[in-house]
């Protein structure tokens, strides 16, 4: 196996990673922006971490863009949450009756942002949301406001038009023991888990104790010092992220066939033949049409990590053998 370089990103590594295991040549071209040539005896491909030219800019554009993605997916019958979005320069005089119809708590978040960054959910009053909306305002000009739907989160891996692969994403937790606080228990988990680092160098990263989590264990009559009793999972955040300490589980197997159908369509519609399509259901196993869904979004550039330690799919060997046909 190929040396680590610590500035690629882990998507690009696991690629690179994957194509000599597969007897492919890799010529890194300019390692700082992972930008990498793969080539077999017939064919070459060029990387920039997961973008290898199968979407379409316009597929990308889409995707970076979650208003974007969301007219797309309404337009095509695919469900969202109830959604608005608001200006920084409309939150003084903001008509708040455009989100009477909606059912507290919600949940804010970027137009153009990734990797959870400023998603803030479990809103469950308006002052709470003005509060949140104004801290988001010091970043960013726009912001959505969308209704918070219960369920598990599955990301579905789509690649030329079939699923490779599908992950539960499971927001962090501790185990009570009755002796160590809320505190000393994400301490000890992300000190001795192996799997968890910063800065997705790992599988997944460690937990975060940010004011999100203050606030969300806040809402469960908890704080960090805590104690929690023996064997009772306390959930940390809402998000499931695993840049903010969540963890995955695969569900390809259980995942309904018509599931998979529903995130090829969505990935068609938005111009996009590779895509980690986000959905929120409450039952894996069962048609969509049968259960309280909805899409979360799309992601066009998709993070690979993780799932070769966590589960039976190498996602990025997957890919590889799909483009460079090899059986």
């Amino acid at each position: 196996m190929s040396k680590h370089m610590n500035y690629w990103s882990v998507s690009s590594q696991i690629l690179k990673e994957e194509a000599e295991l597969l007897g492919l040549k890799v010529e890194i071209i300019v390692p700082d922006k992972n930008l990498f040539l793969v080539k077999s005896k017939d064919k070459e491909i060029l990387f920039k971490s997961t973008d290898f030219g199968i979407n379409t800019s316009l597929g990308l554009k889409i995707a970076d863009d979650k208003e974007l993605t969301y007219s797309i997916l309404e337009r095509n019958w695919l469900p969202i949450a109830k959604t608005v979005y608001i200006y920084e320069n409309e939150l003084e005089e903001f008509d708040w009756s455009k989100i009477n119809n909606f059912k507290f708590p919600v949940i804010i978040k970027p137009v153009d942002e990734d990797h959870g960054n400023w998603v803030c959910m479990n809103i469950i009053t308006i002052p709470e949301l003005k509060k949140k909306l104004e801290l988001s305002f010091e970043f960013y000009s726009k912001m959505i406001i969308q209704e918070q739907i219960t369920g598990d989160e599955c990301r579905v891996l789509v690649v030329m038009w079939e699923v490779i692969l599908a992950l539960r994403r499971i927001p962090p937790f501790i185990t009570g023991d009755w002796i160590k606080t809320i505190k000393e228990l994400i301490e000890i988990e992300n000190s001795t888990n192996p799997l968890r680092k910063q800065n997705y160098s790992a599988p997944l990263w460690t937990i975060k104790a940010d004011s999100e989590l203050i606030d969300y264990i806040d809402k469960q009559w908890f704080n960090l010092e805590s104690i929690i009793p023996v064997n009772i999972k306390l959930q940390l955040r809402w998000n499931s992220n695993i840049g903010s300490g969540g963890t995955i589980e695969e569900v390809t197997n259980i995942l309904h066939e018509s599931t998979k159908k529903i995130c090829i369509k969505a990935t068609e519609k938005a111009w996009l033949w590779m895509c980690w399509v986000d959905i929120l259901t409450s039952d894996f196993s069962m048609p969509l049409v049968d259960t309280w869904w909805i899409i979360l979004e799309l992601n066009a550039t998709p993070w690979l990590g993780g799932d070769r330690e966590l589960t039976s799919v190498n996602s990025g060997r997957e890919i590889l053998k799909k483009i460079f046909n090899i059986i």
